[in-house]
C-alpha cells in the first residue's frame, strides 16, 4: 500500500491505526515506523514519498517555522488537543495536494 492510500485509511478509520486515541502523535509514531520499515527493507522512495517531503516543507513555510520542531509539534500547537490536531492534519493534507495539483510547488 503507498502512502496516499493509506492515509485516506487511516482518515476513515483512525482507530484501527492509531488505537482508540486518536492524536497526530499517534500518527507521526504510526508513519515514522512506516518509513523505518521501507528503509530496513530497503525498499526505494517513491513520488508519493517525495510529495510527502514536500509537504513538511510546505508546512513550515505555511506557518512561518523556523526551528526543528516536527510536522506534528506544527500542527499540535496551532489546535486545541490531539484529537483536533489530527483532524487539522488532513484539513491540511487536503490543501497541500490541491495546491501542489493546481501548480507545481515552489518549496
Amino acid at each position: 500500500m503507498e502512502l496516499f492510500e493509506l492515509l485516506e485509511q487511516i482518515r476513515k478509520r483512525p482507530g484501527m491505526y492509531l488505537l482508540s486515541n486518536h492524536s497526530i502523535e499517534r500518527l507521526q509514531s504510526f508513519l515514522d515506523g512506516y518509513y523505518f520499515c521501507k528503509a530496513s527493507l530497503g525498499i526505494p522512495d517513491t513520488k508519493q514519498d517525495e510529495q510527502w517531503s514536500l509537504f513538511k516543507k510546505w508546512l513550515y513555510q505555511k506557518y512561518s517555522i523556523k526551528t526543528s520542531q516536527s510536522w506534528a509539534q506544527i500542527i499540535q500547537f496551532f489546535s486545541n488537543d490531539e484529537c483536533e490536531a489530527l483532524h487539522l492534519f488532513f484539513e491540511l493534507w487536503d490543501e497541500f495536494r490541491r495546491k501542489s495539483s493546481d501548480s507545481p510547488l515552489k518549496v
